[in-house]
């Protein structure tokens, strides 16, 4: 079968396709015929040996498919051929085929294609999980607001009342994030980005952020965040940290979050699955995707860093 690998780190030209043998599901497992398999930021950063591990050489990229089920193994007896299901993975997932957990497996309702469901999974689950504290009348800042999991935070901050602020770089990803429903949209690559949502907030400042560029702008982000206000940072798509000053924080009663959805409670995750399922039930979800066949998965690395895209990215398989 066909895998997109990495033999060695370094640019999206690194990224290969390679014939190798297809997998056989274990006990508790089950093996899905790829139709989508998701891309997040984090497996461009992975590919450049900069993310929050390393994995052995070579290596096949992608943490999420969604797909149909050709194959189960010993033991699991909730899920059957034919299936069409997501499921979250160990790597593997920009392949033909791709083999899962059956824990992780989740059935894909029928009003969503393959890569809608696989925006849903990673995305969906992270948008649910940094909202939890979100109160009504609060006015958030969400950065990368048209980005996969930005599309989905605009819509259900909005749907919990909250005042909503939305970041993106272009005008056309602005006029995105006012169609899903921002209040208001700013371009964070102007210089006067901080002033202008102070001024969205009467300068009173924002009371939550939710922060996935880092460097820069992640540094800035505390200039505006209002008295006993809380700074949520999810990831760093710029590849770099920013540093946080403990008095700065003690002197503003500012609360700063990490949020890592690979270290939710099981418990948790199903609840959000459950929340994300009943609002697609019910049309209360738009999402956006944007696909590239699996033999181009160097330029949807290269699209996704040069902040191209809008929504979820995706790899289809024919």
């Amino acid at each position: 079968m066909k895998a997109v690998r990495i033999h060695e780190f370094g640019g999206a030209e690194n990224l290969r396709i390679d014939e190798i043998d297809k997998p056989t599901p274990g006990a508790d497992e089950v093996l899905i015929k790829t139709a989508a398999a998701g891309i997040n930021f984090a497996d461009t950063m992975l590919r450049q040996n900069k993310y929050l591990f390393s994995p052995e050489l070579p290596f096949t990229l992608g943490f999420e498919v969604a797909g149909t089920i050709e194959a189960v193994g010993e033991g699991v007896k909730h899920l059957q051929t034919g299936q069409r299901v997501l499921a979250t993975i160990r790597g593997g997932g920009y392949a033909e085929y791709a083999v899962a957990n059956a824990s992780t497996v989740v059935p894909i309702p029928e009003k969503l294609d393959f890569g809608e469901a696989t925006a849903l999974l990673i995305q969906g689950l992270t948008a649910i999980g940094l909202l939890v504290d979100l109160k009504a009348g609060q006015t958030i800042l969400i950065h990368a607001a048209a980005g996969g999991v930005g599309t989905l935070l605009v819509q259900l901050a909005k749907r919990r009342g909250a005042t909503v602020i939305g970041t993106a770089s272009n005008e056309e990803k602005l006029q995105k994030v006012v169609a899903l429903g921002a209040d208001f949209a700013i371009n964070y690559t102007d210089t006067d980005w901080t002033e202008q949502v102070l001024e969205a907030t009467g300068n009173n400042g924002v009371e939550v952020i939710i922060e996935m560029v880092g460097g820069e702008v992640g540094r800035q982000n505390l200039k505006i965040l209002a008295i006993g206000g809380t700074l949520h940072v999810y990831g760093a798509a710029s590849g770099e940290d920013f540093q946080i000053s403990a008095l700065g924080v003690l002197f503003n009663m500012h609360t700063v979050k990490g949020y890592n959805l690979n270290r939710e409670k099981p418990e948790n995750l199903v609840k959000y699955t459950g929340e994300l399922m009943a609002l697609i039930d019910e049309d209360l979800l738009q999402i956006s995707v944007t696909e590239f066949p699996l033999e181009k998965a160097a330029d949807a690395h290269k699209a996704i860093e040069s902040r191209k895209t809008t929504g979820k990215v995706v790899l289809t398989n024919a």
